[in-house]
């Protein structure tokens, strides 16, 4: 817990998520210009809303600390899973068009995030180029991990899509400075197979021969990468990570 007291008390100029998170490529100054519109939420127990569907659209949200689930509740009220989003993530920009949330966001550990005011935002990325630059390259981000989510399921195995979620995520980790062969991760086995196109006994079978093979082994929230090399492999790694992990706008 004292980490997540740090996380939420320390302000942009001081937060170790800063070169991935909104002021990524901003001169101090702006960041600190930035920092001035910020609003610290109280953090988020597990199983609260950060929003819900149909809520108005004020804010977008930088995680913090935590993790967070976005869904969709189908008519006949099966949950749809559309990601998982660790530090450093942003949520929300999917309600820009219609000014409403068209998904639910959910706390599944204790969580701390930054609520930005997306009008004063809006107003302040005018005055800094490389605010604006960031907002489209966080655009940018969604779209092409949409699409190779899509891609996931239509072209690759059971095993594949759960060795490159893991991979995915220790990928993350990684990007953000965090130890990534072994981590905490709050998702839930049953999460996973939803949002992979999978039944639960299909990754529970997976992941008891994965921890058979010392490939990976998860148990509960904790996660242990074994053989990097071999998940990779499995995952289908690409020499391009789908995380956006230098989004700067480049001098002249």
């Amino acid at each position: 817990m004292a980490d997540l007291k740090t996380a939420f008390n320390a302000g942009c100029l001081n937060c170790g998520l800063q070169k991935i998170c909104f002021p990524t490529g901003l001169v101090r100054n702006d960041i600190t210009r930035l920092d001035s519109i910020v609003e610290r939420k109280t953090p988020f127990r597990k199983g609260d809303h950060v929003f819900r569907t149909g809520q108005a659209f004020h804010s977008l949200f930088a995680v913090r600390a935590g993790v967070i689930k976005i869904y969709a509740l189908s008519d006949s009220g099966e949950e749809q899973i559309l990601g998982f989003y660790l530090p450093g993530d942003v949520i929300g920009l999917d309600a820009l068009t219609h000014k409403m949330h068209v998904y639910n966001a959910i706390a599944l550990d204790t969580t701390s995030v930054c609520a930005i005011p997306f009008d004063q935002l809006e107003v302040l990325s005018l005055q800094i180029p490389a605010l604006n630059h960031q907002m489209f390259c966080l655009m940018s981000k969604g779209v092409n991990e949409g699409r190779l989510h899509s891609e996931i399921l239509s072209k690759r195995n059971a095993d594949q899509r759960v060795a490159h979620f893991i991979w995915s995520i220790a990928q993350r980790f990684m990007n953000r400075g965090y130890a990534y062969t072994e981590f905490r991760l709050g998702v839930l086995h049953r999460d996973v197979a939803a949002f992979l196109g999978l039944t639960p006994e299909t990754v529970s079978r997976i992941l008891a021969k994965s921890a058979q093979d010392d490939l990976v082994h998860w148990k509960r929230k904790e996660v242990k990468i074994v053989d990097v090399e071999r998940l990779r492999a499995l995952a289908g790694e690409r020499n391009v990570s789908a995380e956006v992990t230098d989004c700067r706008v480049k001098s002249g």
